[in-house]
């Protein structure tokens, strides 16, 4: 989904060959929309989930031949559910850029774990919201 997201932002003219958001609209919108993503419920279910990983497999342990399987599918569905608009930022940064692409990460990182996260999202929040703001008021001020 994501590369299909890719391929068609780029054939709109709308990122770069490696990636990168070419339009300020689309940068700030991508800014805001993981900004305010932060604040919701499903981003802090999924995140109560990935920050206690043991209680998680504890909960939805099976003894079935199968079950490492779904256990592994069922995680990464909630990991996804955490991240998913973070991960949609490579094209403000570039998905071709390793630098944003590892802070990218660290951020993510430092989000799902237990001691350090809960003081991580809603700041994140709040400076992503406010980004894609300024981004976007600065975007319709070099249109006048």
């Amino acid at each position: 989904m994501a590369a299909g997201a890719q391929l068609a932002l780029f054939r709109l003219g709308l990122i770069s060959p490696l990636g990168q958001s070419l339009s300020v609209w689309l940068s700030g919108a991508l800014l805001i929309g993981a900004g305010l993503y932060q604040f919701s419920a499903l981003k802090e279910a999924c995140l109560s989930k990935c920050r206690q990983p043991i209680s998680f497999f504890m909960q939805y342990w099976r003894n079935t031949r199968w079950n490492a399987v779904a256990l592994g599918l069922r995680l990464g569905a909630v990991c996804l559910g955490c991240c998913w608009a973070l991960m949609l930022l490579g094209f403000v940064g570039g998905v071709m850029n390793i630098a944003f692409m590892g802070l990218a990460t660290l951020v993510m990182i430092f989000e799902k774990l237990p001691e350090i996260g809960r003081y991580v999202t809603k700041p994140l929040g709040w400076g992503l919201t406010i980004l894609g703001l300024a981004l976007m008021t600065n975007g319709a001020l070099n249109l006048l």
